[in-house]
């Protein structure tokens, strides 16, 4: 008597997912302490703001690699994959000028220009996010 199961088995879960996250906390974070910056003129909130920005910048530029990595060994899949990481690298690029505004002295190192480029980075996380999670669904397979 041969006796048969079917199992299911999760098998090729996206690698970027963790490290996007941390990331777009990250930049999500600096808009946080930026507008606190910008209420309450505390130097401090400016300084974690650049904190932010670096850590965010250094994990995002691990998590578009891992994403790459990830679309190149068809663990991400979809038709929005693109668009996910061409709005994942434009978080990048808008973080890395935030980052260089962030350099600079006192007030203006966030009021006006890193307030503005802080918020347009959280705008496109907001835009991409479900992009990215409807890319990357585990992909799960029955074998009998």
């Amino acid at each position: 008597m041969v006796s048969s199961r079917s199992m299911t088995v999760a098998t090729r879960r996206p690698m970027y997912r963790t490290p996007m996250a941390v990331a777009n906390a990250c930049f999500i974070g600096t808009l946080l302490t930026d507008l606190t910056y910008w209420r309450t003129a505390e130097m401090m909130w400016a300084d974690f703001s650049a904190w932010l920005l670096f850590a965010g910048l250094v994990v995002g530029v691990l998590a578009v690699i891992a994403a790459l990595f990830d679309l190149f060994s068809r663990r991400m899949s979809g038709a929005r994959r693109w668009p996910y990481l061409f709005g994942s690298l434009v978080v990048l690029v808008i973080s890395f000028f935030n980052a260089l505004v962030h350099s600079r002295d006192a007030w203006t190192s966030v009021v006006p220009t890193g307030l503005i480029l802080s918020a347009a980075a959280v705008i496109v996380i907001l835009l991409t996010g479900p992009l990215g999670w409807s890319a990357s669904r585990t992909r799960v397979e029955v074998v009998e």
